[in-house]
Parts: structure tokens; C-alpha cells; sequence
């Protein structure tokens, strides 16, 4: 077992996204098992079970669980679906705490700034670094698949299960382009990201805004630098971002 000097930047993130994860399972089984106990007649059917009864029918997810969850516009069965994929990339990292993770799946998180924020603390203090002094640089690699990555990365850490809206990502260019035809979503490749001190971009470099949902607004997470060759105004204009859970 890790002790408390083992404790860094991504052992608290750990901690977090675990506490958080673990109130929210309790409050879904213990709501289940109340709305049980009230078919079988062993409890009164509150206004709290009938209206969890309605989201279940309804195939939509309980303002109960809204609550202690994370920003989704999901559908219950496909949010349920997203739940077994979060618990257990949190599964993986429990059974290795000290590791980081050789790719990490970004939207499986409840909070993913907290995550890149760990990325910058353990670089700043490895390197003797101020931290309001870095900026996260975001290279694009050239595989899709996490699980093309054995190693970690040299410099920072691997995300992915980003997607790009209103715009398409060249893959073999490694360039930003507009659209493909009856495409709404492009999948950006495995990101590498890696704190270093940026006094600015180089010139056609778009700067991508990620969301958290297609709400976009307030689940906004960092930025992206993507490489581009028309003016990175267009893609503003375009409205092109980057969305973490695409449904």
C-alpha cells in the first residue's frame, strides 16, 4: 500500500475521482434498492421513487444521480454504459496508484482539469518550475487507438477520446481541414500533452476550445493547439471544438 509520502499530484486525483465515484454508485444502489423495496410493498412509495421509477421508464437519467455525477446528455442506458467504462479505467488505476497511466481516457473523468492540472505539478516539480508559468502544449500523434501505447510518454502524458465538431482532423497531415461531408464528428488521435514554457504559438496554430458536452458553454475544459494551414479565424468562425462525450 502507497503510504502518505507516496501521495503526489495523481494520487489526489485518484482520491477525488474515486470518493466521487463511490458516492455516486452508493446513491444509485441505494436508491434501487429502496425503489425495490417499495414494488414489493415493504416501503411507502415517496415522491423520490416515483419520480426515479418515471426516469427509468422514460430511459432518462434521475436528477438523484444528475446531482452527484458529471455533465452528460445522455440517454440512461448509454450513460450507464459510459459509467462501466469510467469505473473501470478508476479500477485500472487503483490496482497500480503510483503509475501513471501510459494513455488516459480524459472524459472518463468527473473532473479532467484537475487531471491536467496534476500533469503540470509533477512536471513544475521535477523540473523546479513555476507553475502559473506553464502552459499545456498539445502534440497530436499519429495512432487512434490507445492501445498502440505500451510506454508512457517521454514528456507528459498521453489522453484520449477527444472528438473534433465542425471540422475533420488529417490524420496523415496531421493538419486541421473542414469537415467531411455527413461527418458531425471527427476522432482526434491519442494526445500528447506536456507542460513547458510558451511565451506564444507558432503562426497557424488554432487554438480548440474542448467541451465537456455538446452544451459546450459552461463544461468548457482547456484548449488544443492544432496545427492548421488557412487562417485559424476561420475555424472560429466555423465554431470548431472539441467535444469530449459525443452522443
Amino acid at each position: 500500500a502507497a503510504g502518505l509520502d507516496d501521495i503526489g499530484p495523481f494520487q489526489n486525483v485518484i482520491l477525488q475521482e474515486c470518493e466521487r465515484m463511490n458516492s455516486l454508485v452508493g446513491e444509485v444502489v441505494r436508491s434501487l434498492v429502496e425503489l425495490d423495496l417499495g414494488f414489493k410493498g415493504d416501503l411507502t412509495v415517496s415522491d423520490a421513487m416515483e419520480e426515479l421509477a418515471n426516469s427509468l421508464y422514460l430511459d432518462r437519467v434521475p436528477k438523484r444521480w444528475e446531482l452527484l455525477a458529471y455533465p452528460s446528455q445522455r440517454s440512461l442506458s448509454a450513460w450507464v454504459a459510459d459509467l462501466v467504462n469510467r469505473i473501470a479505467q478508476l479500477n485500472d488505476w487503483v490496482a497500480s496508484p503510483l503509475d501513471m497511466p501510459v494513455v488516459t481516457w480524459l472524459p472518463g473523468l468527473f473532473n479532467p482539469p484537475s487531471f491536467l492540472t496534476a500533469v503540470m505539478q509533477i512536471v513544475a516539480q521535477a523540473q523546479s518550475l513555476e507553475l502559473d508559468k506553464l502552459t499545456l502544449v498539445t502534440d497530436m500523434t499519429k495512432k487512434l487507438a490507445p492501445e498502440e501505447f505500451t510506454a508512457a510518454a517521454k514528456d507528459g502524458t498521453y489522453i484520449s477520446g477527444l472528438y473534433l465538431e465542425g471540422g475533420s482532423w488529417n490524420l496523415s497531415a496531421a493538419l486541421l481541414e473542414s469537415s467531411k461531408p455527413r461527418e458531425m464528428f471527427s476522432p482526434l488521435p491519442v494526445i500528447n500533452i506536456r507542460p513547458s514554457i510558451v511565451d506564444k504559438f507558432e503562426p497557424g496554430t488554432f487554438l480548440c476550445p474542448v467541451y465537456k458536452t455538446q452544451q459546450r458553454g459552461p463544461t468548457y475544459v482547456f484548449s488544443l493547439q492544432l496545427k492548421t494551414k488557412a487562417d485559424p479565424g476561420k475555424w472560429v468562425l466555423a465554431g470548431v471544438v472539441s467535444i469530449m462525450d459525443i452522443l
